[in-house]
């Protein structure tokens, strides 16, 4: 992690991004809300503040470890001693209490339950001198007007300990005070300050400096100072400059980073024999520069600060697990290389390349396109270990050619395939289309699912690991066996849902409700047909070669067939169709053996072709426009999208019995794209034909039956 973050920290400040050096003692508070106490000069309580999220760089506090923390602290329980059934009867009280009767029972506990001893002995001494000390070690901030309030805020908290009324007492009367004067929120903190441990962040009072002491700008200054009173270190050279340097002598940075919590920058446990082979451990096995190690966790606090999330930093599906992995990357691309559905994913794109379109038309020429650009993705190993599992570091015109070949790739499916959704506010299905544009990290968390029970049901499985996607995005190294082997997984994962679907549309709207009554099906199988598209892409599969090629028309003559069926059923058999229709039957056969496919479907149409026959048209017609007057127009709409296909049938069947036997060699050796495209045909069906004014119109009958989902 040391190499990346060193690359990263360089290019910022090439950029010009002011980074602050880290002290290893300065750390963020948790995640959540706190009371901020402001001390007036005499350490009395001035002013009382929530902050609603202390954490994620919003304040700051020092820690030796996990312990000691300073202005940020946590009290040791509630301030006042309650017993366990006088607790559980206020319990109950504040379950039915509001306004009024909840500020009284806290009046009623401030004033029958004394503090709790332990608050007296809060902090513990040990605790207590290390505020002094670190108070003695800041005490050089006073002359700087920006940092002077966190030299006093040590002073003024150690004096508001030995005052009396003591802190806790006076804490506890201003709580309630606030409680009755504000109400809302001020109401549940003082219930929690009173009744159980709370957060606190001592501060100095309003407007007295020119900035809070828990301002995080004051970072700077802190870590200045505290590396300033520190010794020296040893000398030795750095191992990542060369350079002769002071090497850290306590523990390195442990900046807290999002998803990913406290992250050691390096760490290495004395208890594991592997790691100390040379009988070093932690600090004393890395030659780094302390100064550096501070910068180094001062980037990635920049690089992960609140207002940068989605631009560059995110988190990220990992592969397994429900924990999080951390995307970090140097340039503004954080949301468009992990979520396609955000939409200023686009907008990132476009403004890369409205970026790079600048320098080529500027005086800088190209110069500015071959600047580094850094994607790194960090995960949690163990709880005391952060490990970088994929780095890459490109270009920014290197990024955005990747992402205008990938954009070519993600459009590779037919343009017609398309499903119809519910879409809220809308009283009619929408026509939906895959998506155009694929986020390369999009293929972890859609890979990790397996369709079963006939594509209804999902099980998770392990994902596409994220150098797995990303380097289908930058085509590195063997890019096509690649390509092939995630496509293999997408088939084999998510065939059944892709194939369901095409059959559940084909049955009618009711059918596709009952497979997908949540509508989320739907959306999950346009997204796998988009990279089933963008994979056959990087095979070298275009769109314009496989659509007229035997898999895919093949896929679609099942579709056919299917349609078919149904609208036989519509009229022979009172709408009542079979759990599987005949081209889902002979799907599972086509992709291992589409010759037999074949021949069971030129057996089995037989019937359906001969319902259809030229004797059969004007009945048809007539018993569908008579069923419509009677109220059942799906059947209707059924039967008469059946009489525009037996002449595609036919010619599609005559078609691909004199090629198949010729597709044999390709789809012996790469059955995976052959099944990929069988499956797009399938789904996508017959490209619909420009309507017309008859109800049997070529592709007409078929739209209005589409309409009807």
């Amino acid at each position: 992690m040391l190499n990346d973050l060193a690359l990263i920290e360089r290019l910022m400040r090439r950029d010009g991004i002011d980074l602050v050096d880290r002290h290893p003692d300065v750390k963020d508070m948790a995640k959540g809300e706190a009371l901020r106490v402001r001390l007036d000069a005499q350490g009395r309580i001035d002013e009382l503040d929530i902050v609603a999220q202390a954490g994620a760089g919003a304040t700051w506090t020092l820690r030796d470890g996990q312990h000691n923390g300073f202005p940020g602290l946590k009290t040791r329980k509630g301030l006042l001693d309650i017993p366990k059934p006088d607790l559980a009867a206020h319990a109950t009280i504040w379950k039915t209490a509001t306004g009024a009767a909840q500020l009284a029972e806290l009046q009623r506990l401030v004033a029958t339950f004394p503090l709790d001893p332990a608050v007296g002995n809060w902090p513990e001494p040990g605790h207590r001198r290390r505020i002094a000390e670190r108070a003695v070690s800041l005490a050089a901030l006073a002359d700087d007007p920006d940092a002077a309030s966190v030299a006093a805020v040590g002073g003024r908290f150690l004096a508001a300990l030995d005052r009396t009324p003591s802190f806790a007492q006076e804490l506890a009367e201003k709580l309630v005070a606030y409680a009755a004067n504000r109400g809302g929120a001020w109401v549940a903190m003082a219930r929690s300050t009173l009744i159980e441990p709370v957060a606190l962040l001592i501060d100095v009072a309003a407007n007295e400096f020119a900035r809070d002491a828990g301002d995080p700008r004051q970072i700077g200054p802190v870590s200045a100072a505290l590396a300033a009173t520190a010794g020296q270190g040893r000398a030795g050279r750095c191992a990542l400059t060369g350079r002769d340097a002071r090497l850290p002598e306590g523990n390195f940075p442990q900046p807290n980073l999002p998803g990913l919590g406290q992250t050691y920058l390096f760490s290495r446990n004395a208890d594991i024999p592997s790691l100390t082979r040379y009988g070093q451990s932690s600090n004393a096995s890395s030659s780094i520069d302390a100064a550096l190690a501070r910068r180094l966790a001062g980037a990635v606090s920049v690089l992960t600060d609140q207002e940068r999330q989605g631009r560059t930093w995110r988190l990220i599906p990992a592969e397994t697990g429900d924990k999080p992995d951390l995307l970090i990357t140097s340039a503004n691309l954080a949301d468009a290389l992990a979520d396609d559905e955000t939409p200023a994913a686009l907008a990132q794109w476009e403004e890369l390349g409205r970026q790079l379109q600048t320098q080529l038309d500027g005086a800088a020429g190209e110069t500015g396109l071959l600047e580094d650009v850094i994607v790194l993705v960090l995960r949690t190993v163990d709880p005391a270990n952060r490990k970088a599992i994929y780095q890459r570091r490109s270009t920014s015109r290197g990024i955005f050619d990747a992402w205008r070949v990938w954009r070519l790739a993600c459009g590779n499916t037919p343009d017609w395939l398309m499903l119809r959704t519910p879409v809220k506010g809308e009283r009619q299905l929408l026509a939906r289309t895959p998506p155009k544009q694929l986020a390369p990290l999009s293929l972890t968390p859609m890979s990790a699912v397996l369709y079963a029970n006939g594509g209804r049901r999902r099980i998770p499985l392990a994902g596409v690991a994220a150098s797995e996607a990303f380097a289908l995005f930058f085509g590195e190294g063997e890019s096509r066996k690649r390509a092939g082997r995630v496509l293999r997984l997408l088939v084999q994962r998510h065939g059944a849902l892709l194939a369901g679907l095409a059959q559940a549309r084909a049955v009618g709207v009711d059918a596709l409700k009952t497979f997908d009554p949540k509508a989320d099906l739907r959306p999950a199988a346009l997204r796998s047909a988009a990279w089933i598209g963008a994979l056959l892409h990087r095979l070298g599969r275009e769109k314009e070669t496989y659509m007229s090629d035997v898999a895919f028309r093949l896929g679609q003559l099942l579709s056919v067939v299917d349609r078919i069926h149904v609208g036989y059923c519509a009229d022979m058999r009172g709408g009542a169709t079979p759990p599987v229709l005949i081209g889902a039957a002979v799907f599972g056969v086509a992709g291992d053996d589409p010759m037999r496919a074949l021949a069971m479907l030129q057996q089995r149409i037989k019937p359906y072709l001969a319902w259809l026959g030229s004797g059969s048209m004007s009945r048809i017609r007539e018993r569908a426009d008579g069923l419509e007057r009677k109220g059942e127009r799906p059947r209707a709409i059924a039967m008469r999208a059946a009489l525009s296909l037996p002449h595609r049938a036919r010619e599609l069947l005559e078609g691909l019995s004199g090629e198949l036997r010729l597709e044999d060699a390709r789809r012996a050796k790469n059955g995976d794209a052959f099944r990929a495209e069988l499956l797009l045909g399938y789904l996508a069906g017959l490209k619909p034909a420009p309507k017309k004014t008859t109800d049997a119109a070529a592709g007409g009958a078929q739209d209005e039956g589409e309409d009807q989902e």
